[in-house]
């Protein structure tokens, strides 16, 4: 995944969420929570509480005395970079547009904990990707191990990625059986944005002078074809990343993309799916919302600088 434009802001308070606390390496603090057993459930559960505590003493266990971490159930933030900045990160690019997408997308939460490793450089990324998962070539910015729910981050990158990641991290929760088209497509709209308390916006980012030269050079497959098969990994792979997520924005611009995500989620069976809620939500065909789409993607612009 390259570099993208990081308009994730940082917050300045650094007070604990409801159910955080802060970790360094030698110890570890309870979180506290205003419930009690006799109450109505609420989320996060003791259960998962308990989970992330034992997560978090269990990596750092593993890790040595430059790392801290935030506990925010269901999420475990670890980083080797001075505490006050791992809490900004965890309230501001981890537990901030987990909330948004919540608000806007996801009904279901996580149950279990999802482990968030961020390394202030190349250096320790490339080090402890290696002694934790054994993998010697990480991708250059960051990637998500689905099989333990973990994150593992060059943070020097940037936020963007992290934001990326973290969509895949908690759409499978509420929608377990998401198409690849959707969930990168979405996901990669996040890694461009701005995060407000109850939405992520997208904005224009690095994908989208492929994806006009593709319009330009009549290159670009069919939108039918991107949303119906099932080879987003294939061949046109960085092309297909570029389309899918500048098809989302273009919902979100047209105020659509809340009503199809649950009309999708809803209505995800059959090979047609995706085109039949996407008519639905538009009131319209096809061929005419991938004109007016494709036309929107040329008014477009976007600067490296």
């Amino acid at each position: 995944m390259r570099r993208c434009v990081d308009l994730v802001k940082l917050t300045a308070v650094f007070a604990a969420a409801a159910f955080g606390c802060v970790f360094a390496a030698g110890g570890l603090a309870r979180p506290t929570t205003a419930t009690s057993r006799s109450q109505p459930a609420t989320y996060p559960s003791e259960q998962l509480i308990g989970a992330s505590d034992a997560s978090a003493k269990a990596m750092l266990a593993r890790l040595d005395g430059s790392f801290g971490a935030v506990v925010r159930p269901p999420f475990v933030v670890i980083g080797n970079m001075p505490a006050r900045r791992v809490e900004a990160m965890a309230s501001g690019s981890v537990v901030r547009p987990a909330k948004a997408m919540w608000h806007s997308y996801f009904r279901k939460k996580p149950t279990h904990v999802i482990t968030i490793l961020l390394f202030r450089d190349a250096k320790t990324y490339k080090h402890w990707a290696k002694k934790l998962f054994n993998n010697a070539d990480p991708p250059y910015f960051g990637y998500y191990r689905p099989r333990d729910r973990t994150m593992v981050m060059n943070i020097a990158t940037g936020t963007g990625t992290l934001v990326h990641e973290l969509t895949h991290a908690l759409i499978v929760y509420d929608f377990p059986a998401v198409p690849l088209w959707f969930n990168e497509g979405l996901a990669s709209l996040h890694e461009g944005c701005r995060v407000l308390p109850d939405r992520i916006v997208g904005v224009v980012n690095w994908r989208l002078p492929a994806l006009q030269k593709a319009v330009r050079g009549k290159a670009l497959r069919p939108l039918r074809e991107l949303i119906t098969r099932d080879d987003f990994y294939g061949r046109q792979r960085g092309l297909n990343y570029a389309q899918a997520r500048y098809f989302v924005m273009y919902m979100q611009k047209r105020g659509l993309l809340r009503k199809f995500y649950k009309r999708f989620r809803d209505n995800h069976r059959g090979p047609d799916a995706a085109v039949k809620a996407v008519e639905h939500v538009f009131g319209a065909k096809l061929e005419r919302i991938e004109s007016d789409y494709l036309k929107w993607v040329m008014t477009l612009r976007w600067s490296a600088r």
